[in-house]
């Protein structure tokens, strides 16, 4: 059985080839996933069973609004179907929400119906197709979920 905890330094390695696996061309760099782990703290969580990270989440408060992010999500190929996906969502919003944050927000790929399933059934809501959220010319959907 899975547990989720945060992330340490140590984890960084296996959750860069999650990150490469999962988003191919569109992963964040290696110092990317480096500054995130520095300034997310408590928002950075994996997944591990047996000592092997099969899946993590990262998130983010705006602080201006306090509006949570949840940045990236991303599950290893061999441990799909578990319903880690969700498990993660759920601790990180858990964390987020214990910050009194007003609001979760997220974006995903239009096409990625699996994970559009996992935030809709976590009560998020937005099917708004916008192009270039990423200023990549690929489209996003941003979904949101109230915390009041």
């Amino acid at each position: 059985m899975a547990t989720i905890n945060k992330v340490v330094l140590k984890d960084l390695n296996d959750i860069l080839k999650i990150e490469k696996h999962v988003f191919k061309t569109d992963s964040y760099p290696p110092f990317v996933i480096r500054q995130l782990f520095d300034i997310s703290g408590n928002y950075f969580i994996a997944a591990k069973e047996d000592g092997e990270i099969l899946g993590y989440a990262i998130g983010g408060i705006k602080t201006a609004d306090n509006q949570g992010w949840i940045l990236s999500l991303g599950v290893h190929e061999n441990a799909r179907g578990k319903g880690l996906g969700k498990q993660l969502t759920k601790k990180l919003i858990e964390i987020l929400k214990e910050q009194h944050t007003t609001q979760i927000s997220l974006t995903v790929y239009p096409t990625n119906a699996s994970a559009i399933k996992i935030y809709k059934d976590l009560g998020f809501v937005g099917n708004e197709i916008l192009d270039n959220y990423f200023l990549d010319h690929e489209k996003r959907i941003v979904m949101t979920l109230n915390t009041n």
